[in-house]
């Protein structure tokens, strides 16, 4: 092995400066894969001065282009590489110090030499499949990324989106979920090198750590499978509770796909939260996204959609009014405080909302919280629920009960409470409500179709 590594010092001296010159001067068999990812690891302000890769089996170097890998020059008898940025030319060197590359490449990409039989790559003791793209930046510093193909990447991703104790038929819709919004959000950080980061942004992604033979199960009994609208793939949106209804994804973001609607979901678990947050705290956070208040004076509930989902809040300031709207509230006043839409408003220390949808003949009212029966024509009288009562004004339908009161602060106290169900945008897939189906009986395919509106799976 010694005489081995030997001769491919002098090999490498010789031979890999650059590395391009590797490519063209070896007759290896180009081993090539599609629908490969490029996962940013390090970047902007966490980019690296300089990394190790460690494969007890060797290296393969190669390039990355076309969503496939073109196999160069092996590496087999060096078990560690100490990657530098030498202005502006990406440098690899072994653990001794002898020079193998002079010069990476834009494409080139360090695989594990087995990586054709699930070989696992070491980046600083972290385990990934595939490969790793380094890329120079003109501080100095490199821009690790992660070269994989994208059934190995949904590997890293399903149990950091959903654990991998819930039951197949959920980890499966998951799985068909996930993929079809990764192969929609590929170059979404194309500016960067490359498509998905690890992070919420895209989706949470984990590598080697985050695999579980019930992740590997779902994502290899639905191989390939995406969901479509009209022959092209969807943004497959999924979040954790609906609090009750999904959305309408304009009542959301600023733009309408005809396969994201609302509907009523029906298996979706109790998630309440309440938060109460002072003046001076959403000051602070109107402030920080550009909006000049003043001191806060009142927060009012303004609109509501046919869910019952908050449609745009009005913060009143002594300075100007600030009209927050859609998942601006959430994104404003912070999404893991303000949980989802679904919520009402109380002053604290009230015992109710200031404002309250009534049921009114012009004389006498009621308030949807209290009891409410029905009489038939022919007598027989039945109990409605509160939260299947609707209203309708000749414009819009609203749903009446307490997850729908207009709730408004009166300015009498510094701080207002915030009081809802649910969890996340509310736009696709719920999660939680996912798991609960798969625990009845439904198939994957079943629940992605239930969040899912006119869609295809294939």
């Amino acid at each position: 092995m010694q005489r081995l590594k030997t001769i491919i010092i002098i090999m490498s001296t010789y031979l890999l400066l650059p590395f391009i010159s590797v490519m063209s001067g070896f007759s290896v068999e180009a081993a090539s894969y599609d629908n490969y990812v490029k996962v940013g690891l390090k970047y902007g302000n966490n980019s690296v001065q300089s990394c190790t890769l460690r494969s007890e089996e060797g290296f393969q170097l190669g390039t990355a282009e076309n969503r496939g890998f073109e196999a160069g020059m092996p590496l087999p008898a060096y078990e560690k590489l100490i990657i530098t940025n030498e202005r502006g030319a990406i440098v690899v060197q072994d653990e001794d110090g002898v020079l193998l590359s002079a010069d990476l490449g834009s494409n080139g990409c360090i695989m594990p030499a087995n990586y054709n039989y699930g070989g696992i790559l070491y980046y600083e003791n972290t385990p990934y499949r595939g490969g790793i793209i380094l890329l120079p930046n003109s501080n100095g510093t490199i821009t690790v990324i992660n070269y994989l193909m994208m059934e190995h990447y949904l590997y890293g991703v399903l149990n950091s989106e959903m654990g991998y104790t819930n039951s197949i038929e959920a980890l499966k819709a998951q799985a068909v979920a996930a993929r079809s919004f990764a192969e929609l959000s590929l170059g979404k950080h194309s500016e960067a090198g490359f498509d998905l980061c690890p992070t919420t942004c895209c989706q949470v992604y984990r590598g080697y750590s985050g695999e579980y033979p019930s992740i590997l199960k779902a994502v290899d009994e639905t191989k390939g499978k995406m969901l479509y609208h009209n022959g092209a793939p969807i943004s497959a949106f999924y979040f954790k509770n609906s609090g009750g209804y999904t959305q309408n994804v304009e009542d959301v973001w600023s733009f309408s796909r005809s396969y994201l609607r609302a509907v009523e979901d029906k298996y979706c678990p109790i998630y309440p939260w309440n938060i109460t947050l002072s003046y001076d705290t959403i000051q602070a956070d109107l402030e920080a996204a550009g909006f000049r208040s003043g001191t806060i004076e009142s927060v009012v509930i303004n609109e509501r959609n046919k869910t019952g989902a908050v449609m745009e809040l009005k913060i009143t300031g002594s300075e100007d009014t600030v009209y927050l709207k859609k998942d601006r509230i959430r994104s404003t006043l912070g999404p893991t405080k303000i949980k989802s839409l679904m919520f009402e408003l109380t002053d604290n220390g009230a015992t109710e909302a200031a404002s309250s949808w009534t049921i009114s003949n012009g004389s006498s009212a009621i308030k949807p919280d209290s009891s409410i029966f029905i009489i038939s024509g022919d007598g027989v009288v039945k109990k409605i629920e509160n939260n299947a009562l609707h209203a309708y004004n000749g414009i819009e339908t609203i749903i009446l009960g307490k997850h729908s009161s207009s709730g408004i602060t009166t300015g009498k106290s510094p701080t207002v409470n915030f009081s809802g169900y649910g969890y996340g945008h509310g736009v696709g897939m719920a999660q939680d409500s996912a798991i609960e189906m798969a625990k009845q009986g439904f198939t994957y395919d079943e629940i992605l179709e239930y969040f899912y509106t006119d869609i295809e799976i294939k």
